[in-house]
């Protein structure tokens, strides 16, 4: 059932470029915003239900409660170099630097989780990064490009962002069974919007785009994450990154249906790739 948790998720967020399209607004405004929306909303049904009192009573110790402070700390810093990255370098090579994060999480599970890596999981590294650089249509290697300094800098923010997201499953899956999913999530909301407060006086909210931050708000702020963080409670770190593959997919599903963008040929093929790195780590999981 988390596996489902988490696929569900992951293609709730792929639609993400849709709404964010059709939203006039900042990166900072599209951010600020839903995580207002999405952080009161999860906050009166903390309130209403007792939940917060059960956190309150409940026995963390001071590192677990300093890893939920770091939560929303590397979405910010995940999100901004991300966005950093698609405004300096290709989206291709954005999008490639950006999903090291299995890589990370990879390498980096064992020391933080100590959790065991299965070869599978390798092979499914592997081939869903290749699947991802033949959808994006990336260069392959042997090519000869010349990068400007903009271009470097955006490819290492690409990089640094992946970083930051595998820290990010890392620190949620070590803390998915201390804490709710839906305390998890509102912590995350509430202090996303207060760390971009300073920073949204000159970027007020229109008519136009009010639509579609709510269900950004609702549905890719609160439901998804809910689900997504519901998920590790049974599905491990370097699986739940490679599952993340299943976004790159869902998007350019939607983007042919809602946008008429139709993939090539690579693009197929990468999807194909994808999909199936991720059913290998399904029937992995429940052998």
């Amino acid at each position: 059932m988390g596996y489902l948790k988490i696929t569900i998720a992951i293609l709730i967020w792929s639609s993400l470029g849709i709404f964010v399209r059709k939203t006039d607004l900042p990166n900072t405004g599209i951010i600020f915003y839903p995580a207002v929306i999405a952080g009161s909303i999860q906050l009166l049904v903390l309130l209403s239900t007792g939940q917060i009192r059960n956190v309150i009573r409940t026995d963390n110790n001071s590192r677990d409660f300093f890893l939920l402070m770091l939560i929303p700390v590397l979405f910010v810093v995940n999100t901004f170099l991300f966005f950093f990255a698609f405004k300096n370098t290709t989206i291709a090579n954005a999008v490639m630097t950006h999903y090291t994060a299995p890589i990370f999480v990879a390498l980096l599970a064992p020391f933080f989780l100590k959790e065991r890596i299965l070869k599978v999981a390798w092979l499914a590294i592997l081939l869903s990064s290749i699947g991802l650089w033949s959808m994006l249509g990336a260069p392959f290697f042997g090519d000869v490009v010349s990068l400007s300094d903009s271009e470097r800098q955006g490819i290492i923010a690409g990089a640094l962002s992946g970083l930051a997201y595998a820290f990010l499953i890392l620190i949620i899956r070590g803390i998915a069974k201390k804490y709710s999913s839906l305390f998890i999530v509102c912590v995350q909301n509430c202090l996303v919007a207060l760390m971009l407060l300073p920073f949204i006086a000159g970027i007020p909210l229109t008519l136009q785009a009010l639509p579609y931050i709510l269900i950004l708000g609702i549905v890719h702020s609160t439901i998804a994450p809910f689900l997504y963080v519901q998920g590790f409670h049974s599905v491990k770190a370097n699986e739940a990154a490679i599952l993340g593959y299943l976004e790159p997919v869902g998007a350019v599903i939607l983007a042919l249906i809602f946008l008429h963008e139709v993939p090539g040929l690579k693009a197929l093929l990468g999807g194909a790739l994808i999909l199936y790195s991720g059913f290998m780590i399904l029937r992995s999981a429940r052998a």
